[in-house]
């Protein structure tokens, strides 16, 4: 289901603004239209948490089967409406938003067997998802050198797949019942906020990576190098680290994995930063990809392991949309920031900006990390 996901959500995550780009849309019109997705996700993620954790009408099944059609119609549609770009551009949006806001609910499908005692391993699952990641960023590079609409039909295959792996293996019922702890997703910022305050800095941290991310168009025409082999390097090295990460996390603790990772961020921003200014070459654009490695590979299962860790169980699918919705909350920041930033004042005063955010986040991380080490403490 990961796998299957993620392979779609490469055209969201990585390729919109080539694929808007091909259509004549500028940068800051771009991050217009994907912050309004994101924004839109932000706001659908709640209400379906909430719903999922009670289980009265909608199942993770009923979301995501839901979710994949949805899908699946806007991408149909907007192959029938490239003459009319406009419709076009929001059909693509929309379809952005109810991907992004799938991405929790897939997450909470795995550890909803984890916790009820079956053998699954969500960091080896997240690591495949990573190498379909690689292998639809590359065929996705392909398709947007010849034809640049062939990506949506890749992409209606997908979620047809993950439609059909949801039906049979998505959870209909498990069994949770709302506790004193449940309720309504605004009383998590009360029950627990020292992960808040962790999420916050997971915000701030994911900001200037979705910069990198949505934008690496742009970014390398002044960086330099490929970019659907720097996207496919990030997608491979992540394989090793998060299918090792279930054996790593038992020998050093979730907390000090988070912030050794979201320190990595530093060195990977900040190569493309000296690349931009000065004469490196590719090979620092390629060297900063295969560091996904050491920082979202791990920060990522670490993230997800410690909300499960640290949430109650009638919270536990709104704690992992918490997680998402940071970074859908920092998708909105990133997609005009850097559509912005990119377009009024350049690729090197943009990559100044992330730089400084990752420091500020990696910083709130840890004083997340630290608070919420006291209070277990206590």
């Amino acid at each position: 289901m990961q796998a299957c996901y993620w392979f779609g959500a490469c055209l969201v995550y990585s390729y919109t603004e080539r694929l808007l780009l091909s259509y004549g849309f500028k940068t800051g019109t771009i991050g217009a239209i994907l912050a309004a997705a994101y924004l839109s996700a932000m706001l659908l993620q709640p209400a379906l948490a909430a719903a999922a954790d009670r289980e009265r009408r909608v199942t993770l099944r009923t979301a995501i089967v839901v979710c994949t059609l949805l899908a699946a119609g806007f991408a149909v549609c907007a192959l029938f409406m490239t003459r009319s770009l406009v419709v076009f551009a929001v059909l693509l949006g929309a379809l952005s938003s109810v991907t992004l806001t799938v991405q929790p609910l897939v997450n909470a499908v795995g550890f909803h067997y984890i916790n009820r005692g079956i053998e699954l391993d969500y960091s080896f699952a997240r690591g495949a998802a990573s190498i379909a990641y690689a292998l639809a960023s590359l065929l996705f590079g392909v398709l947007a050198n010849r034809r640049t609409e062939a990506m949506l039909w890749v992409f209606i295959a997908v979620q047809a797949g993950l439609f059909l792996i949801a039906l049979f293996f998505a959870p209909h019922r498990s069994g949770i019942r709302v506790r004193e702890t449940g309720g309504d997703f605004f009383g998590l910022f009360r029950r627990y906020p020292a992960f808040v305050l962790f999420c916050i800095g997971n915000l701030v941290l994911v900001v200037p990576h979705m910069v990198l991310n949505a934008y690496l168009a742009s970014i390398t025409k002044v960086t330099g190098g490929d970019m659907s082999v720097m996207i496919a390097i990030a997608a491979i090295v992540e394989f090793p680290a998060m299918m090792a990460y279930s054996h790593i996390r038992k020998r050093i603790p979730d907390r000090v994995l988070l912030v050794a990772s979201a320190s990595v961020y530093l060195l990977k921003t900040g190569l493309l930063l000296l690349a931009a200014y000065l004469p490196l070459g590719a090979w620092a654009a390629y060297v900063s990809s295969a560091l996904q490695m050491l920082c979202y590979a791990i920060f990522v299962p670490a993230a997800s392991y410690y909300a499960n860790d640290v949430v109650s169980e009638a919270d536990r699918v709104k704690g992992q949309m918490l997680l998402t919705e940071a970074g859908l909350a920092a998708g909105v920041i990133s997609m005009l920031l850097g559509g912005i930033s990119l377009e009024k004042l350049g690729v090197g005063p943009t990559l100044v900006v992330c730089e400084a955010l990752v420091a500020a986040g990696v910083l709130i991380v840890w004083l997340g990390l630290k608070k919420g080490k006291q209070k277990t403490e206590e």
